[in-house]
């Protein structure tokens, strides 16, 4: 205690503490308590000292966005492993599929019955990435180059340390990657909204069922984290993290060039606001309240446009974008004498360049094409011998409904989300779009959508808009999903 008045001071005219004598207290004894009860408490005791450390070193929120990331995708790969465990155990191993799509077995490392632990993440273009890493590229086999070479060079990178595992390694990489994402999209949208809205978006993203995807020996994963955190740092205005990750999005598949779109508009036209995923300024509005749909996108533009910040010397780190590609294109040209292989081994998956109207249009008139056949009007050839018009015809009309969830998703969360965000979403579907497959235009759509974060980002605002949506959408797309791993683990074209 400190006397005011009349004390002690010292020379600078502080006064001087008095110190009062402190009562001793007793020591209580401690009291004897049984073995059991003592056990039963020192397990959560030790569960919430890891957690108040975990909240010290990280932050509370960045805990609670991994924890309900972990729960999501937990939930999600136990269906995903599920589903793929039982299509082994019912339909076999599919063998004249599996030796004709993967030679070499590298989904199947073992040859035995074990190998069904990794089967749901390892079918398809996994084991041209697995390729990759083993064996680099090479102009004996020019169909590689399609392949960007960020994922194979860390699945060769991480298998050094696991024994030489690449399958094991892609496996790593990917779920890693998977949470990673899941944790930065809760902790984003929950900074603009709340955590409420943030869990219905990351369940909403882990169960989708293209989220098969997202622990499979794919570049899913691994290109959400980067473009999503690219995104993120352009919106907080850290111009050098945001051009470093989209540069290594952009060796990571080949859309990664065009964040520098989106970035653009997030220098240009971004930044209205301190939160990164705006408030829904339409939400609860009625029919009265909307003048129509092309004055309401001409206004919206108008807004955007005054909006506009001057250039000033850290836009050029977006520059570093495209040094994704040049980097990769240069390597090839060591490598396979081509450097322009990227480009052509397009040719060897039958894709052509359109217009995104254009293969919207192609992927419309192969299922009117397709239901003629069916009808026996005329004959359209099947994708593969032996297959069912009806079949073909189904998968082209969900990959046509595919896309239009996708755009009906990114109009109505258009005022929700930053105009950059917007942006990304529009050029990822228009870019696939553009490129179509000659045999089936809309081919690996809902792959192409799960990796734009922005689509799944509005359905997840969607499902949360309304109270009771995420009660049936929830098991809806678990069920899916799970349909989904049934025909990639038996090597049907899921993707």
């Amino acid at each position: 205690m400190c006397s005011t008045g009349g004390g002690a001071w010292t020379g600078d005219g502080r006064p001087v503490a008095r110190r009062t004598p402190r009562r001793r207290r007793a020591t209580p004894r401690p009291a004897t308590r049984d073995a059991s009860a003592v056990l039963q408490e020192t397990s959560p005791t030790v569960a919430r000292r890891r957690v108040g450390a975990l909240e010290e070193a990280f932050g509370s929120a960045w805990v609670t966005a991994f924890g309900v990331a972990l729960r999501a995708f937990a939930v999600s790969r136990l269906v995903v492993w599920t589903a793929g465990l039982v299509t082994i155990l019912v339909l076999g191993w599919a063998e004249s599929r599996g030796a004709r799509l993967d030679p070499l077995w590298s989904c199947r490392p073992t040859g035995t019955g074990i190998d069904a632990l990794v089967a749901p993440g390892c079918r398809w273009d996994s084991t041209w990435y697995l390729k990759i890493a083993e064996a680099g590229y090479t102009s004996a086999d020019p169909a590689r180059s399609a392949f960007f070479p960020l994922y194979p060079a860390l699945i060769s990178i991480v298998s050094a340390p696991l024994g030489g595992s690449l399958l094991a390694a892609g496996l790593l990489i990917s779920w890693g990657c998977a949470l990673a994402f899941l944790t930065l999209l809760h902790r984003t949208v929950a900074a603009a909204r709340d955590s409420a809205t943030a869990t219905t978006v990351v369940r909403v993203a882990a169960f989708v069922p293209p989220a098969v995807f997202l622990s499979a020996v794919y570049t899913e994963a691994l290109f959400l984290v980067l473009s999503l955190g690219a995104l993120v740092a352009a919106r907080r205005d850290r111009w050098v993290w945001a051009g470093t990750l989209a540069a290594f999005a952009a060796s990571c598949r080949s859309i990664g060039v065009l964040l520098v779109l989106p970035l653009l508009v997030e220098y240009l036209w971004g930044r209205r606001g301190a939160r990164p995923v705006a408030a829904p300024a339409g939400e609860g509005t009625t029919t009265r309240e909307v003048t129509g749909s092309a004055a309401a996108a001409l206004g919206w533009l108008r807004g955007a446009w005054r909006s506009r910040r001057p250039l000033r010397r850290d836009v050029l780190w977006i520059g570093l974008v495209p040094l994704g590609v040049v980097a990769y294109a240069a390597y090839l040209g060591v490598a396979t004498g081509d450097p322009m292989g990227v480009v052509r081994a397009q040719g060897d998956w039958e894709r052509m360049f359109l217009t995104p109207i254009g293969g919207l249009a192609a992927g419309v008139w192969v299922i009117v094409g397709r239901a003629g056949d069916l009808l026996g009007l005329w004959y359209m050839a099947p994708l593969a011998p032996g297959q069912l018009p009806g079949l073909a015809l189904a998968r082209d009309v969900v990959l046509l409904l595919v896309v239009a969830v996708a755009i009906a998703a990114l109009w109505w969360a258009r005022r929700r989300m930053p105009l950059s965000w917007v942006v990304w979403g529009a050029v990822s579907l228009a870019y696939p779009l553009s490129v179509p497959s000659m045999q089936q235009p809309l081919m690996s759509l809902p792959r192409f959508a799960m990796a734009c974060f922005p689509i799944v980002v509005a359905l997840g605002l969607w499902a949360h808009a309304r109270d009771g949506r995420m009660r049936w959408l929830a098991p809806l797309l678990l069920v899916l999903q799970a349909a989904w791993t049934v025909l990639f683990v038996s090597w049907t074209w899921a993707a």
